[in-house]
Formats: C-alpha cells, structure tokens, sequence
C-alpha cells in the first residue's frame, strides 16, 4: 500500500469529520504524523481542490468528493433503472444493448446486455471510446453546446474511413440526430461495427445518458438498424420517465434542428 495516497486520504477523512477547521498542529497530533508532512499533504491536497485554507491558518475540506460521491450515485441509479428497459430491448433486437454517459471527448459504458449471438459487437464495461464516432456518444453530443463540440473536435482522429472529421458536417448531423431523437454509427469507431442510440433525461430534463444498440455490420446494416429506431426511442423515453423526467421535458429534447444548426 502507498503510505503517501493512505495518509492523504487520512487527512481527508479527518477535515471531512470535522465540524470546524483544523490547523496543521492539530492535524498532526490526531494522525500522528509530522506537521512538515500534514503541511506537504495539505498543499497537495488544495492544488487538487479536495482541501481550501480559510482566512486562518486552519484548513476545511471542499464539496468535490461529495461532487464525485453524487455522480457515482447517480450512475447506480441510472444503471438499476435502466438495466430491465435493456434487457426488453436485447430480447427484442437480439443484440448488445448499452448505457453510456459522456465525460469529455469519450463515452464511459456504465451498463450493458450482451447479446446471445455467437458473432457481436465487444465493448468493455467501464470502456470508453471516442464519443465523436460512437451512436450514443454522437446522440449525447447533440445535447452539448456546440462550442463544446468544438472542443472534443480539437482532439479527435480518424478511428475509420466513416468518422466524421469536420465539425461543421457533424453539427449538422448532431441537429438531425436531436430532432429525431437518435443517432446513428455507420462504422465510424470500428469499420465492422453499427450502432442506434436515442438519449435519457433525469428529473431535470437534462440529458445524462444514452442507451443504444450495436451489431456487426454483416448483420445489421445501418438502414436494417433503422428499423430498430422507434423501439430504442422508446426505451430512452421510458428509462427517462422512470427517472423523473417529465413529459413535457422529454418533448422538449428534440429542439427544433434549424435552432442547433444556426449555431454551427
């Protein structure tokens, strides 16, 4: 075990507990520790935002593990919410099924299904891949302001023939895909895979996930996909719903395409 990580969190743990601010002697004496080394961790430790100094001397732990405690939370809520909705769909479609969340440039995949097929799209639970060229990685990007677009678009790179390299032209295509309410991947992350995703919403009519299908393109072509299209909207809306987003909220996602366009 790193004795430097287990000590810092240590400290942590002893601001988080307190009900007023501590000093670095006061810190010292309860962990037992050196105050050049309470004083080293603390540093450390404000640089990276978990701890603030006050007016004082003294110091007090921020809000941000309670920020990362609340996402975490909030990804264990969509998961068991959604996992049944999944499950309907991979019977239905008889192909894997994913939830993802964006963070970034990338799309993290917090749950999925795995279809029963013996040849299937393989994705890694707890993965990530290129938001940009992925179908619920583009559908939860058409939910972003479109200057965040153009900053994933600094960074991305040709994962395929059919990844879309100009921000212009995916902007376009990001208006369509919020309008309809689902994306679309036509090999654009691998060449032999497709992929269908339409968004989910929470309470707030906010966009946190996506759910979506895959399958390899020898199966399913993109058009073939389509077909699929109204039962994964289905699924988005009903998973949404479950987490308390209204009706009117989910009416309200597919903005009007030529609103997100005038912005590209």
């Amino acid at each position: 075990m790193d004795t430097t990580v287990a000590k810092a969190f240590s400290l942590l743990e002893e601001l988080a507990k307190s009900d007023a601010p501590l000093g670095v002697t006061e810190l010292a004496q309860r962990l037992g520790l050196g105050k050049s080394n309470v004083h080293r961790l603390l540093q450390t430790l404000v640089a990276l935002k978990y701890v603030q100094k006050t007016d004082g001397s003294a110091y007090v732990a921020t809000l941000r593990m309670w920020e990362f405690g609340t996402k975490v939370v909030s990804n264990i809520v969509v998961r068991d919410v959604a996992r049944p909705y999944m499950r309907q769909l991979s019977e239905l479609t008889k192909e894997t099924v994913h939830l993802s969340e964006c963070q970034g440039g990338d799309v993290i995949y917090l749950e999925k299904i795995e279809s029963k097929e013996p040849v299937r799209a393989y994705t890694q639970l707890g993965g990530r891949a290129r938001a940009n060229c992925t179908a619920t990685g583009k559908i939860l990007m058409a939910h972003l302001p479109p200057d965040d677009v153009h900053e994933i678009f600094r960074s991305v790179t040709q994962c395929t023939p059919n990844t879309i390299m100009d921000v212009d032209r995916f902007l376009q295509e990001a208006a369509i895909n919020r309008k309809r309410r689902y994306a679309l991947n036509n090999g654009e992350w691998r060449a032999d895979i497709n992929g269908l995703a339409s968004p989910v919403a929470d309470r707030s009519g906010a966009v946190v996930a996506a759910i979506g299908i895959s399958a390899p393109a020898s199966r399913l072509s993109t058009a073939e996909m389509e077909k699929y299209a109204p039962d994964v909207i289905e699924t988005g809306r009903q998973v949404s719903l479950q987490l308390g987003c209204s009706p009117e909220d989910w009416g309200a996602l597919a903005q009007n395409v030529t609103e997100l366009a005038a912005h590209s």
